[in-house]
């Protein structure tokens, strides 16, 4: 499978979904998250593939949510989510934030994550919404809003408070 901002590839019994898009620190962008949706629907698909790998290239595992480089911006352009401006924007972020993650957590198939580096806010999502996350020694996480993303689903809203608030 050809992507722009991912590498797929089987290995045996997995697939592997590899974030690529190191020059920008593998931020989601609306376009890496449409093709992650893409790529799992593949593995799901596939029934040689028994279990989803994804991890990332780069020296982190994402910095998050796109906020602004220049791919990002030419894709709001071309494709705005403004339009009715509070309730697209609104529909946006139901779709991005809370729905994409909730169907990744529910994928037919064992997933896990491999994070190295930092793992902020949209690439905590990515990795919390997966079945296993192995973390390397140089990993750190940053969770975003949980509001937005499948942790109080994974493991109840007192845990997730737990975990968002401790410091």
């Amino acid at each position: 499978m050809d992507f722009r901002y991912l590498v797929y590839e089987r290995i045996e019994r997995v697939a592997r979904v590899t974030l690529n898009r190191p020059n920008c620190r593998n931020a989601l962008s609306r376009v890496m998250q449409e093709e992650l949706e893409s790529a799992f629907a593949a593995a799901v698909a596939d029934e040689q593939v028994g279990a989803i790998l994804v991890d990332a290239n780069g020296p982190i595992f994402s910095a998050g949510h796109d906020l602004g480089t220049p791919d990002h911006v030419d894709d709001l352009a071309a494709r705005p989510y403004l339009e009715p401006p509070v309730r697209g924007e609104f529909e946006y972020s139901w779709e991005m934030w809370l729905n994409m993650p909730l169907r990744w957590r529910d994928l037919p198939k064992p997933t896990i994550a491999a994070v190295h580096g930092l793992c902020i806010y949209g690439g905590w999502k990515l990795a919390s919404a997966m079945d296993i996350v192995v973390a390397a020694d140089d990993a750190k996480f940053v969770a975003g809003p949980p509001q937005w993303m499948s942790l109080p689903w994974d493991v109840g809203p007192r845990i997730a408070k737990a975990i968002l608030l401790d410091d």
